[in-house]
């Protein structure tokens, strides 16, 4: 079933006294968007026990076949987008290969719609609550990269490899940093997770740092101790010469 005939058969059950929330849930429809068809196409409720003087002719409804074909329509499009054989639609609604394939274009041409509407939601969610923490990852990342460039420059076994992939991770962070000031426009999947990425190694950098730290201080820690046990066996033996003389 296509947009206009939906939209026609939404019109008519409106007209007869089915709320949009009720419309929007039996037949999969946002309220937006159905709020936009009755608006855009003038659709009004039938008014009961009003005067009839003046009253255009009545509309005549569809007939039940035809508001059955239509439910009929909707349900072979349901079962083919939730995944049912072709075989199985074909013997539970009587239909020939060749109807079966008109509705499975039709079917795939909604799906298409729905995916396209799923994606632009989660793009909106992604860039009203990510985007501050994309940029501001993007410039702790930069930053990241310039120290470890600079430790690797100044160390004494310089690795030029390393100082080169680090310079083109910054060239590249900084691009995207810069698009999506500029543009407004989101990120990449990949390109956040080369951000997430530079954050990520720069953490298990920071790790590794602290456990060296702790293995200093714990080595430290025995060489006091050390260091406390030979100052007093040297008080012992200082003290017994003494007591001799």
């Amino acid at each position: 079933m296509d947009k206009q005939d939906l939209r026609d058969l939404l019109r008519k059950e409106y007209e007869n006294g089915v709320g949009i929330t009720e419309l929007c849930r039996k037949y999969n429809q946002s309220i937006n968007t159905v709020k936009s068809w009755r608006k855009r196409d003038g659709w009004k409720k039938k008014q009961i026990n009003a005067p009839l003087t003046n009253a255009p002719p009545k509309k005549k409804t569809a007939p039940r076949k035809q508001k059955g074909a239509n439910e009929k329509e909707i349900k072979i499009q349901m079962d083919i987008l939730k995944g049912k054989s072709k075989q199985e639609i074909m013997s539970e609604y009587g239909i020939s290969e060749r109807t079966y394939s008109r509705k499975t274009r039709n079917a795939r041409e909604l799906r298409k719609e729905r995916t396209e509407k799923y994606l632009e939601k989660i793009v909106e969610e992604v860039y009203k609550g990510e985007l501050y923490r994309i940029l501001k990852g993007t410039e702790t990342a930069k930053a990241n990269l310039v120290v470890r460039a600079t430790k690797e420059i100044n160390s004494q076994e310089m690795d030029t490899k390393k100082v080169q992939e680090y310079d083109k991770a910054y060239v590249t962070i900084k691009k995207m940093g810069n698009d999506l000031m500029r543009t407004g426009k989101m990120l990449t999947a990949y390109e956040v997770l080369e951000i997430d990425r530079q954050l990520a190694e720069e953490e298990m950098q920071r790790e590794k740092l602290e456990i060296e730290k702790a293995k200093i201080k714990k080595d430290d820690d025995k060489d006091s101790e050390k260091e406390k046990e030979v100052i007093e066996l040297l008080r012992n033996i200082t003290g017994k010469v003494e007591n001799n003389e």
